[in-house]
């Protein structure tokens, strides 16, 4: 009887070995639930996914412990850095362009003009013409919009008539964009003379 006891008491201390040795083979896991209760498992199991979890060897030593709170946390530090960095860049590259502009400006400045008065005289002549284009633009549109008038004007509506209003509509539009564009240019052009005046005393003086 106590031969038979005994090897039911070895037998279920190897089972138990066995189990142990599996089990710290395989890894433990260790983690704490909402009421304060320590859990051990082969696995993580969902219900822990969110908790801190020790993976702990044979001897009960911490191997490494995984902390799904710290690691977001960590990940959106990682990501605000990286949006802070990409931002910097940016603006860098901002200035950095900023600056091969106005290189590019200066050497167009020193190799096209001798003193300030030349830049005066270039300013002047392309003044000039964008006032001769406006008005080149200004008198043709008045021709076609009196033509267009008179057409509206006449009883008689024939499909060629149609046309004809249809068309010098269309380029009556075409010359007051013209013209538009004609303004804007000038404006540019004011603007840029003012800045190239002050940028050529500076690169000058």
């Amino acid at each position: 009887m106590k031969n038979i006891i005994m090897k039911k008491t070895l037998l279920i201390t190897s089972i138990s070995l066995l189990l142990v040795s599996s089990l710290a083979q395989a890894g433990m896991y260790r983690w704490v639930d909402e009421k304060g209760e320590v859990h051990f498992s082969d696995k993580v199991p969902v219900a822990a996914s969110r908790k801190i979890v020790d993976e702990i060897n044979k001897s009960g030593v911490v191997k490494k412990t995984k902390d799904p709170e710290a690691e977001a946390l960590a990940k959106l530090a990682l990501e605000k850095n990286a949006e802070a960095l990409a931002k910097e860049e940016a603006i860098k590259q901002t200035e950095l362009d900023r600056l091969a502009k106005l290189r590019k400006r200066d050497d167009y400045l020193l190799s096209t003009y001798e003193n300030k008065e030349e830049i005066v005289k270039s300013f002047k002549t392309k003044i000039k013409l964008i006032k001769g284009n406006t008005a080149i633009l200004k008198t043709q549109n008045v021709v076609l919009e009196k033509r267009l008038s008179a057409l509206l004007k006449s009883k008689a509506a024939t499909k060629n008539q149609a046309k004809k209003i249809v068309s010098i509509t269309k380029t009556i539009e075409q010359y007051k964009k013209a013209l538009q564009q004609n303004e804007a240019e000038r404006l540019n052009i004011s603007k840029n003379f003012k800045a190239d005046i002050k940028r050529y005393k500076e690169l000058t003086q």
